[in-house]
C-alpha cells in the first residue's frame, strides 16, 4: 500500500474505531448491485459533491438528516431491502446510519451497512460513477486533505 491508498485506509481504520457500524466492502456491493434484488443506495454528501459524480441508482440524503426526517422519506424504501450508506470516506455516512439505524431497522430494512472507505474506495478501485449526463471519471474530493486520497484516473 502506497500514496492515496495508504492514507485511505488509515482514514477507514480510524473511522471504523469511532464508529461502530456493519461495513461492507466494494466488491460486496458491486455483486449486490449487479443480482436481482439490488439495495437501496443512500449518497450522504453534499449537493455538489452528489451532482458532480455519485454511484448508479444512489439516492441522495443531506448528512445532517435526523432520525425524523430519515422515517419521513427513507421509511417506505428501505422496508424489506438491503440498506447502503456512503460518502466520501465513511465518516459522515457512519455518523447518518448511527443515527438512523433504529428508524431503519423499524421500517423493515433488511440491513443496514457502510460502504467501507465510501466512493473514494470504489472509484479508486476502478468501479464506475455517473453524473446527470451519465459515466465520468471526475470525482469530488471532498477537500484539499482528503482529495490526497483519490487515485485520479487518466
Amino acid at each position: 500500500m502506497f500514496g492515496s491508498d495508504w492514507l485511505l485506509e488509515g482514514a477507514i481504520m480510524m473511522i471504523g474505531r469511532m464508529h461502530r457500524v456493519e461495513n461492507l466492502a466494494a466488491d460486496e456491493l458491486a455483486a449486490m448491485l449487479a443480482g436481482p434484488d439490488p439495495p437501496l443506495l443512500l449518497d450522504i454528501r453534499t449537493a455538489s459533491e452528489y451532482e458532480r459524480s455519485h454511484i448508479a441508482s444512489a439516492v441522495r440524503l443531506d448528512p445532517e438528516t435526523g432520525p425524523e426526517e430519515f422515517a419521513a422519506r427513507c421509511a417506505a424504501l428501505v422496508e424489506g431491502r438491503d440498506t447502503v450508506f456512503y460518502c466520501s470516506v465513511g465518516q459522515r455516512s457512519s455518523e447518518l446510519l448511527e443515527r438512523v439505524e433504529r428508524v431503519c431497522t423499524k421500517a423493515g430494512a433488511r440491513s443496514c451497512r457502510n460502504l467501507r472507505g465510501g466512493i473514494f474506495r470504489w472509484y479508486n478501485e476502478g468501479r464506475p460513477v455517473v453524473d446527470a449526463s451519465g459515466a465520468t471519471d471526475d470525482i469530488d474530493g471532498f477537500d484539499p486533505v482528503w482529495s490526497v486520497m483519490v487515485e485520479r484516473r487518466q
